[in-house]
Order: structure tokens, then C-alpha cells, then sequence
């Protein structure tokens, strides 16, 4: 019994002594200049999820707040404006009806360098006007910041189902 006693007082002061290596301590900090930390509850976040409601709502213009004047918007690797993307996807809007974000995460990195990215990830649905057909994609952007506006955001997703409602 004084044996069982011994080592159960030597396991615990020896687990008093260890680190977790998942607590954050600044002996863990990663100071890389691309690590930094991640927050799901900031204002950046909630203006990007503002921003795919209001894309969702058809009504985008009232964002351009956000966006800096000359901000770098590519869609599949095309650049746009802010005023091309908008009215780009205002003609989705002609060619799909119950458009629908669902399943969306979104998350900003506030990097050590500096650099500020909203991160956010998505299932995209929509009915064909063309084939009544229920269309639904993936899709991920990446949002660039720079003080409070967007310089930068890169939307990606297949685009194979969603082009053809465009097809006549």
C-alpha cells in the first residue's frame, strides 16, 4: 500500500512539472512571420459574413464601404472591380433564383507581419432559372485587410454547374 501511495505522489508531482504542449505560454509562442492568432468573433469577421448575407440578399452595392477604393477582387482567377464583381454577381441572381449561403465559416488571421486575412469558407446553392435544377457548390475567399477596408479578396469555386445557367 506505501508502494501504490509512493509512486501515485511521484506521477502527480511529475504531471505538476510537464508543460502542455496545447496551453499557450510564451514559451510556446510561435513568432514565425507568417503564425500569428486566429479569432472566429472580431469586427472583420462579422463585416465578411455582412458581406456574403448581402450578396445572398442581392443588394452588395451597400458594402462598397468596406472596400478599399483599388482593391485587387478576383473571381476564378478574373480580376474585377468592386462595381464588376457586383454587378457580376447581380446577373447570377438573374440566372438563379433562392440563392443560398449555408454552412459558412468564417475566421480572420491577424498575422505576426502584420498582415490581416478573413478567411472564409462556404456551400453556395441556387435553382437554375434554365433547368429548375438545384445547383450546389463549395467555395472558399480569402480577404485581404488593410487598417478597417478590404485590398484584396480572392473567391474560388468550380465553377462547371453554376456556368452552365448561363448556357442559352
Amino acid at each position: 500500500m506505501k508502494n501504490i501511495l509512493i509512486f501515485f505522489l511521484i506521477a502527480f508531482f511529475v504531471s505538476c512539472n510537464q508543460k502542455s504542449k496545447n496551453v499557450d505560454n510564451a514559451d510556446n509562442a510561435d513568432n514565425a512571420e507568417w503564425s500569428g492568432t486566429i479569432s472566429e468573433n472580431d469586427p472583420k469577421t462579422e463585416i465578411v459574413k455582412n458581406i456574403m448575407k448581402s450578396y445572398v440578399n442581392n443588394n452588395m452595392a451597400d458594402m462598397k464601404e468596406f472596400f478599399h477604393e483599388d482593391a485587387e477582387i478576383s473571381v476564378n482567377d478574373t480580376k474585377l472591380t468592386f462595381d464588376e464583381m457586383v454587378a457580376g454577381f447581380a446577373e447570377g441572381h438573374n440566372k438563379f433564383d433562392s440563392i443560398a449561403h449555408s454552412n459558412v465559416l468564417a475566421t480572420t488571421m491577424f498575422y505576426n507581419n502584420g498582415r490581416v486575412f478573413t478567411n472564409s469558407w462556404y456551400d453556395w446553392s441556387g435553382i437554375s432559372n434554365k433547368t429548375g435544377e438545384v445547383v450546389n457548390l463549395r467555395g472558399y475567399c480569402a480577404w485581404q485587410w488593410e487598417n478597417d477596408k478590404i485590398i484584396s479578396a480572392y473567391n474560388a469555386f468550380d465553377p462547371t454547374k453554376y456556368n452552365k445557367g448561363f448556357e442559352e
